[in-house]
């Protein structure tokens, strides 16, 4: 049974939502399969045996090329019309994989770490070797060439350098496990580490940007002709951070990997972008300014893609919430978990560092047993901590849904009264106020 496919003048964006999409905060509608709402009917088809429960198997789409699309959709005679049903269906296609390879994903990240944790390890040393070296070979040819360009590599280098560091001792202190202090692990230091990262590279780069400045303003001076060795020094550079950005592409889903990813892709186009302005500001005489021109535009690129890089990871340590697709996956594995799972009450992700802390709230029958309701709701939460994205997860058990789910902790903020409309307060005021003219009068 496939799907409708909407039309294609509307947001293409939404999902097909099996079963019913949650909102972060409302109460979650109950199951749409009517077997479940019944707690005594055991033989509802949902089992722990039953890997496809809904059935989403037979909703993907296998043939989405565009010449099929065409076939089955006559109406849609454009080719961008055609392409958002084709996006349609790949991210149905997408939403169903992830839906019935939930269970894999906990053995798939072990497996998937023997695999490449070296391959992370080794990126980081290697990015740290690379970056120490390559500081010593940029400090050289700035100097010898007296160019502000280079010398603003030179200083991106340097940088590189500490936040190597940086990066290198955050990786191994989340990596060690102390659960006296930390009882729930250090993962979170890896995302503080990258917001140190991003910021020592934006103070460099103002710094950068400020000595620019006053350079541009100081006029033309003598330079020294430019030598093949520093030049060729700098092609050493980057060449050596081509390689590193290639071998940490590959291995760009690993946070660490990432942002040394992100650093070598910069390098690359800060070094070429110096070596540039270099050339040009010193061979020609009237285009001086280039040089100093070329090292602002160096150091602004460095903030600019540094800043928001730490924005980014900012919003992950203060909660942020999961998006939907995610909170989605939540609610199906949780409601085909344990048939003696009435109904999904509330669902919620929110970031805790690169992954999520999860609360589920599922509604069971207020007969159950203790030991039932125990069991299911621990195996629902280590089911729930096997997802690749889940940092830890919390199940809590209901037997009604029917009570205010903001009742169950404490409020985060004072409740206040909506204010009226600004017109109906300006004439309550209006009205407060005539009485006392018309006396005076």
């Amino acid at each position: 049974m496939d799907p409708q496919v909407p039309n294609t003048n509307d947001n293409d964006n939404k999902p097909i939502i099996m079963p019913p999409e949650p909102e972060t905060t409302a109460p979650i509608p109950s199951s749409p399969r009517p077997e479940l709402v019944h707690v005594a009917s055991y033989d509802s088809g949902i089992t722990a045996n039953n890997a496809d429960p809904y059935s989403l198997a037979n909703s993907k789409k296998e043939d989405i090329s565009i010449a099929a699309l065409r076939r089955e959709h006559p109406a849609s005679k454009r080719t961008r019309q055609v392409k958002k049903i084709k996006s349609y269906y790949n991210r149905q296609n997408a939403l169903i994989d992830a839906y019935l390879g939930s269970n894999d994903e906990e053995a798939a990240e072990v497996e998937d770490t023997l695999q490449n944790g070296g391959k992370v390890k080794f990126a980081v040393n290697a990015s740290f070797t690379v970056n120490f070296c390559l500081f010593i070979i940029q400090v050289y040819a700035a100097v010898s060439t007296g160019s502000l360009a280079l010398f603003a590599t030179a200083a991106d280098a340097f940088m590189d350098l500490v936040s190597s560091i940086v990066m290198l001792v955050t990786s191994r202190v989340a990596a060690t496990p102390n659960i006296t202090k930390f009882p729930v692990g250090r993962k979170r230091v890896e995302t503080v580490g990258i917001i140190l990262f991003c910021a020592l590279m934006t103070t460099v780069s103002v710094e950068l940007i400020i000595e620019s400045a006053r350079s541009l303003a100081d006029g033309p001076k003598d330079s020294e002709t430019l030598k093949p060795i520093p030049l060729a020094c700098v092609g050493v550079a980057i060449f050596s951070k081509a390689t590193l950005f290639v071998y940490c592409f590959t291995l760009r889903r690993y946070p660490a990997a990432r942002i040394f990813m992100l650093d070598h892709r910069n390098d690359i186009v800060v070094n070429v972008f110096g070596l540039i302005m270099s050339i040009v500001g010193t061979k020609f005489k009237k285009v001086w300014f280039l040089d100093p021109a070329g090292a602002i535009a160096i150091a602004c690129l460095i903030l600019f893609s540094w800043a928001s890089t730490a924005f980014e990871h900012m919003w992950l340590l203060v909660g942020k919430s999961a998006p939907q697709e995610f909170l989605n996956k939540l609610v199906y594995v949780a409601v085909t978990h344990d048939p003696r799972i009435i109904k999904i009450d509330t669902a919620r992700a929110y970031s805790a560092g690169e992954k999520y802390y999860v609360e589920v709230d599922i509604i069971m029958g207020q007969d159950e047993p203790l030991k039932v309701t125990h069991d299911v709701s621990q195996t629902l939460q280590r089911k729930l901590e096997g997802l690749s994205d889940v940092e830890r997860a919390f199940v809590h058990v209901d037997y009604d849904d029917i009570h205010d789910i903001f009742e169950e902790h404490k409020p985060l903020y004072e409740l206040q009264e909506p204010k009226a409309p600004i017109y109906e307060r300006v004439r309550e005021r209006f009205k407060r106020t005539s009485p006392s003219r018309t006396s005076t009068s």
